[in-house]
């Protein structure tokens, strides 16, 4: 297979198999009790069905190939190896995030899924980043807890 043909399977197959999730969970789901005139699976099953529909589209034309060429390339050029470090970073504090933000509170895990991705990324200014994206972070903390009412969770910061 070309170069590239295999990423370019796996993101589409990622998606087909994203659309199979939805119709599946869709079809699961019960219908409320009243009767409408649409029900609310009608735009979850057409998303699906889309999502599936035109997955398949782009899998036969990668199969026959068709493939993308990625920006600042021409047709031809050599395409550079994936940056897995930058990937297993960036994941990881998403994942940092999902595991803090109900147990630490939300400025702790915000705070330290950004810095994780800046240092991701390539910035050497590390306490720039903490110090920064703390700030950041607390000032949407208090904006979205006191002006907009919505309550984010405050973790162990809880009564400060």
């Amino acid at each position: 297979m070309p170069q590239g043909g295999k990423s370019e399977l796996t993101f589409v197959g990622s998606l087909f198999l994203l659309g199979l999730i939805v119709f599946w969970d869709t079809a699961s789901k019960e219908l409320p009790a009243f009767n409408l005139t649409v029900s609310p699976k009608v735009f979850p099953f057409a998303i699906a069905i889309l999502l599936m529909g035109l997955s398949t589209l782009l899998m036969i034309n990668i199969v026959r190939g068709d493939r993308a060429v990625p920006e600042g390339l021409e047709a031809g050029d050599a395409i550079e190896k994936s940056d897995y470090k930058t990937f297993g970073l960036v994941l990881g504090s998403l994942f940092a995030y999902l595991l803090l933000i109900e147990r630490a509170g939300f400025i702790i895990a915000a705070s330290i899924t950004f810095f994780g991705i800046t240092v991701a990324f390539g910035n050497k200014k590390h306490l720039h980043a903490a110090v920064f994206g703390t700030l950041f972070i607390s000032i949407v903390y208090y904006s979205f807890t006191h002006f907009l009412h919505v309550q984010l969770p405050a973790g162990i910061l809880k009564g400060l």
